[in-house]
């Protein structure tokens, strides 16, 4: 779905909860594009779960198949879920709440797993993909400054075509799939013009 829409593929990783594919793109790409690439993968791993068991009936894979999405559904960074549900904030809110909250909920669901995986004595590999998921989200926690840059910068340096315009009070304030109008100092800056003076 990412080489469909154009983006640039940078590399795969595969961990034990699945692969993740990183893609060489802007942040400032449009929600619906990310959206349809993040929700292409549950898609065809559903695909491929009724194609498979429907010719060979194993339960096994059935069980083992059906544990695998749901785990990659959760609301957790860098899963799937965590990343439908950063989406889905960002209609909503500004690029750096919605980050910061879509961290601070995979943090919160990533230790609740851990604490009720150990009371109702779960087996130490679920333990373990939750250790490595929180060891991910822990390195967003540490980017976070680097992608709020990174989202300004890209605004300065790119010509995005927007359609919609909002009225915000500071940059912190800014939407992604917007362009915005800023108020400072009694004056009105575009967006333009005001990252303009911050990046000079």
């Amino acid at each position: 779905m990412g080489l469909f829409l154009g983006w640039k593929l940078d590399k795969i990783s595969i961990y034990p909860y699945g692969g993740v594919t990183k893609f060489n793109e802007d942040i400032n790409k449009r929600l619906i594009e990310e959206l349809l690439i993040l929700l292409s993968g549950p898609f065809l791993q559903l695909l491929y779960f009724f194609i498979y068991y429907y010719i060979f009936r194993d339960d096994y894979f059935k069980y083992y198949n059906i544990s695998i999405l749901i785990f990659n559904l959760l609301p957790i960074y860098p899963l799937d879920g965590g990343k439908i549900l950063n989406i889905i904030l960002s209609y909503f809110l500004s690029f750096r709440l919605s980050y910061y909250l879509s961290i601070i909920i995979s943090i919160v669901i990533s230790f609740l797993f851990i604490f009720f995986s150990i009371t109702r004595n779960y087996t130490f590999n679920l333990i373990l993909m939750f250790l490595i998921v929180i060891s991910k989200v822990l390195i967003e926690v540490k980017k976070r400054r680097y992608y709020f840059n990174k989202f300004l910068l890209e605004r300065y340096i790119n010509k995005y075509n927007f359609k919609k315009v909002k009225n915000v009070s500071s940059i912190k304030k800014m939407m992604r799939d917007k362009r915005h109008i800023i108020y400072s100092n009694n004056k009105y800056y575009t967006e333009k013009d005001f990252l303009k003076k911050l990046y000079r």
